[in-house]
């Protein structure tokens, strides 16, 4: 099983589930920009059959295994995993280069309802088909898309979004509020409780602040602008235990849900719901599966992803199951809480040294005089692209771009914002690319830029208003 499930269910419930819902996303193993589900080797040959009565059927332990099979992260381990990666790809590749898009699609878990995201490697959301399509083209794409140079050996690894780190900004880290739906019932007062005892562990290791308010619990909705993300619950039978967000995502995709089947394990099992939030907030503050380091030998993600300390097998964020040395009760390491601190600054409690990250965030950022420029009234058609700015802004300072629908004949224009230079469909620093018009970047300007450039094309087109907020120099 990948995510969240160990390799032997909690319960029996949990078991049957898995035996019923294996992921089909082994596919897209090592596709830039691709999440993939963890791929189990398969024996070389299959043993010979045995002409010995069967042993009478046993019940299938429920006790949790820790993961075996750890590896150390040497350069012949590393070069090995490299060469397994590329073998992995390049299958994948061919199992659906020719295929097509709506069969890719059909292949995927998607959450029912309105505004479901489609699920890949067991708890991550792709919040929208347009990012799901892009997704499968990649992926069919020629270039072995191991890594592209950016396989160094260094626990913690954090998101990128077309090469940016994906993190919350220094204003933003300390405003990290936060709804618990009502529609929890009974199980409201745990799932309190260990969004609490989850949270105070990152805030220990890193400087950022969560805050729990209870006076938007009623309300604790994808569209309630009161908080920066939302508790709920989901039944998706198994599929997950829960999945998150990563800072980049829009506010509609800025949820923590948790399933039924969360509620299911056993008080004595090692895997419980705090650690799957500890797990789950992991990404919420950035955090790729660290399983999606080649270090970790049987399973990778992508390449998009920045090394933040040295490769951790018992990380927060990695599988057991994917070679990892740990167990399922998904604490942090000393290198989860170093790799934190390097993107967020030290926490309230982490005494880790800092010498070890391989990556520092920039310094906070600048205060100054905030500029808002809105244009009104803007349109386009299906193809063109429309361009504003550049805007002179503070190195170090915070830039928010919205754009909003206007009228029955919004379409889908999509935004684009980028640092050096006019952006185009393949350069850009934020692009949410939604099916809609609604759209925002929020962006902390590097230390060594000081413009910003916007761009509106249609992917369909249309209607609507831009807003740009930023900080004169």
């Amino acid at each position: 099983m990948n995510a969240l499930r160990p390799e032997s269910a909690s319960s029996s419930t949990l078991r049957n589930r898995a035996l019923r819902k294996v992921p089909v996303l082994a596919l897209a193993i090592a596709a830039a920009l691709s999440i993939a589900a963890c791929k189990r080797e398969t024996p070389a040959a299959a043993p010979a059959a045995s002409t010995d009565p069967a042993p009478p059927p046993q019940e299938p332990s429920l006790d949790i295994r820790p993961a075996t099979g750890a590896i150390q992260a040497t350069d012949d381990n590393v070069a090995a995993a490299n060469e397994s990666l590329k073998d992995a790809a390049a299958a994948a590749r061919a199992k659906w280069r020719s295929k097509t898009f709506a069969e890719f699609e059909a292949s995927v878990f998607k959450e029912p309802g309105e505004g479901g995201k489609y699920i890949v490697d067991g708890d991550v959301a792709i919040p929208d088909r347009k990012l799901l399509q892009e997704f499968f083209e990649k992926m069919q794409q020629e270039d072995d898309g191991t890594a592209h140079g950016k396989l160094t050996v260094r626990a913690l690894s954090i998101n990128t979004v077309n090469g940016g780190v994906d993190a919350w900004s220094s204003a933003k880290k300390k405003q990290l509020s936060y709804c618990v739906s009502n529609s929890f019932g009974p199980h409201k007062p745990a799932v309190v409780a260990d969004m609490a005892a989850s949270t105070q562990a990152w805030e220990e290791a890193a400087n950022v602040d969560f805050s729990h308010v209870a006076a938007q619990d009623a309300n604790c909705t994808a569209s309630n602008q009161n908080v920066a993300f939302d508790v709920r619950p989901v039944d998706v039978d198994g599929e997950y235990l829960a999945r998150a967000f990563f800072p980049s995502d829009q506010r509609a995709a800025r949820n923590v849900l948790i399933d039924n089947s969360s509620f299911e394990l056993q008080p004595g099992e090692t895997l419980q719901l705090v650690g799957i939030l500890r797990h789950e907030l992991g990404h919420a503050l950035g955090w790729r599966h660290e399983h999606t380091r080649p270090e970790a030998g049987t399973c990778f993600e992508d390449d998009e992803f920045k090394p933040l300390t040295a490769y951790d097998a018992f990380s927060v964020m990695h599988y057991p199951q994917c070679n990892g040395g740990g167990d399922w009760s998904l604490t942090l390491t000393g290198l989860d809480k170093a790799g934190a601190a390097c993107i967020y600054g030290k926490g309230s409690n982490n005494t880790e040294n800092l010498n070890q990250c391989t990556y520092h965030a920039p310094d906070a950022p600048a205060t100054g005089t905030e500029q808002t420029e809105t244009f009104d009234n803007q349109a386009v058609a299906q193809g063109e692209k429309k361009h504003y700015g550049p805007f002179t802004v503070k190195s170090g300072s915070l830039a928010e771009v919205r754009m909003h629908g206007v009228g029955a004949a919004a379409g889908d224009p999509d935004l684009y914002v980028r640092y050096l230079g006019k952006p185009d469909t393949s350069r850009w620093n934020c692009r949410p690319y939604l099916s809609h018009a609604e759209e925002t970047c929020e962006l902390e300007v590097p230390s060594n830029r000081n413009k910003i450039f916007v761009m509106v094309r249609g992917y369909q087109a249309g209607s609507y208003k831009l807003e740009v907020k930023y900080t004169k120099p």
